[in-house]
């Protein structure tokens, strides 16, 4: 049997507002401005944590060497 799945809040507003077509430079335009909002979020939740866990570009430096991959032999 297949689950159904109920659409929240945000996915049956944005069905409403969009109940109208739309061209290829809108739904392209909308997109970007989704994937802005999207990336903002993810910045400040980052800066979040850096500022929280107190680190420092020495710190990602450090993970960075630190995570070297090494080369797939078979």
């Amino acid at each position: 049997m297949e689950a159904v799945t109920k659409l929240n809040s945000m996915q049956m507003f944005m069905l409403k507002i969009f109940d109208r077509q739309l061209n290829s430079k809108q739904e392209q335009e909308i997109k970007q401005l989704l994937a802005e909002y999207f990336a903002k979020q993810i910045d400040e939740e980052m800066d979040e944590i850096w500022e929280t866990r107190g680190l420092t570009q020495k710190d990602l430096d450090k993970a960075l060497n630190a995570h070297k991959r090494t080369k797939y032999t078979h």
